[in-house]
């Protein structure tokens, strides 16, 4: 166990910082002593370094709590990506300790020019960028999350890639064209052909994901109706509607 004085000169997170990581519910300590001082055990600290690491890819606190809840195997694919963009930053960061010692001894070549162009790496940013910030900031899946049907170690993206040879950004596109039906359906009303298209493409998207019976797609109706407040702030109604849809097919 690591006090809080302990983790912030590990980290470089003040004490503050920490206070208020736990007062938002992101990094609740493992233990309060008597005298009030926080503890975090090393599942805490792992937390931590998850939180910190995504602070650097520029995602806010309420999307990093939404990485945090959901299913582990997500967070890693998340992490695997990005791994890419590092890996690609060593190696041109190699190429031109190279160039550095080529214009050291005197040498110089044309391709070394190209030791400047970071289009294709700048290009990897904004992908994957745009691929998490629309999964992020849609919140659609939240209710899912919470609704207890998924393990804590489903594997969406082991299982779609099993099954259907997808890549992570062929499932993201996946995840937003559910979201898609949905929204569009909204105009027509939750017994609609539309909304029935949008609860079957759910529930194959899901069934990807982990066996989901009549039952466990029920609650994941309930679900969208008890957890609606963080899918209302950017999309009001869509909560209930994808509630009503998915219980009126499953009744």
């Amino acid at each position: 166990m690591k006090s809080v004085n302990e983790v912030s000169k590990l980290s470089g997170v003040s004490r503050r910082t920490l206070q208020y990581y736990d007062e938002i519910g992101l990094l609740p300590p493992s233990a309060v002593k008597e005298s009030g001082y926080r503890q975090y055990d090393e599942e805490s600290l792992r937390r931590l370094w998850s939180i910190l690491f995504y602070k650097e890819l520029g995602l806010s606190l309420d999307d990093i709590r939404l990485l945090l809840e959901s299913p582990k195997e997500m967070e890693k694919e998340i992490m695997r990506q990005h791994k890419q963009i590092l890996l690609a930053k060593q190696s041109a960061l190699q190429k031109m300790i190279l160039s550095v010692d080529r214009i050291l001894n005197d040498e110089f070549d044309i391709s070394m020019l190209r030791d400047f162009d970071r289009n294709r790496l700048e290009t990897m940013k904004k992908t994957y960028a745009n691929e998490i910030r629309g999964l992020m900031e849609s919140k659609f899946f939240l209710p899912l999350v919470k609704s207890g049907i998924l393990p804590g170690r489903a594997s969406l993206v082991k299982n779609a890639s099993n099954i259907m040879n997808l890549d992570f950004a062929e499932l993201i596109s996946l995840c937003g064209d559910v979201i898609h039906k949905f929204r569009e359906a909204m105009r027509d009303g939750p017994e609609s052909s539309a909304a029935k298209k949008a609860v079957a493409a759910y529930r194959e998207l899901i069934t990807m994901w982990i066996p989901c019976d009549d039952t466990s797609f029920r609650k994941i109706g309930q679900a969208y109706l008890i957890h609606k407040e963080a899918l209302d702030e950017k999309s009001p109604g869509l909560a209930e509607f994808v509630s009503k849809a998915i219980l009126h097919v499953y009744r």
